[in-house]
């Protein structure tokens, strides 16, 4: 059994990925885990786990940009700030999407 601890997730609003979850994963020494969804606008929480290193979401193919997750503690509130970008390449996630997982919203 792993241990976990609860953490908030909180999607901004904004134009991209407006129709579409982000999926959120932990990388963990064993391999990634699959955390749930956050939809445009929304919060949800997930029970992350204690050996979790990082944070990231995708939607599709893309991956956002990582947290580092060794500091944070249960119960406190990240963001996943989504921006507007005008890149081809950002917008279809060469090299990642125009999103990151913080500690404070946009």
């Amino acid at each position: 059994m792993t241990l976990t601890y609860p953490l908030t997730i909180t999607r901004n609003r904004g134009w991209y990925g407006k129709a579409r979850a982000l999926v959120l994963f932990a990388t963990t020494p064993s391999g990634r885990v699959k955390l749930g969804k956050v939809k445009h606008g929304q919060s949800t929480t997930v029970d992350v786990p204690q050996d979790a290193t990082e944070i990231y979401g995708k939607m599709d193919w893309a991956k956002s940009v990582a947290m580092d997750v060794t500091f944070i503690s249960g119960g406190e509130t990240i963001y996943a700030n989504l921006w507007f970008t005008i890149n081809p390449l950002r917008i279809i996630g060469i090299p990642t999407m125009p999103c990151a997982i913080e500690s404070s919203p946009r």
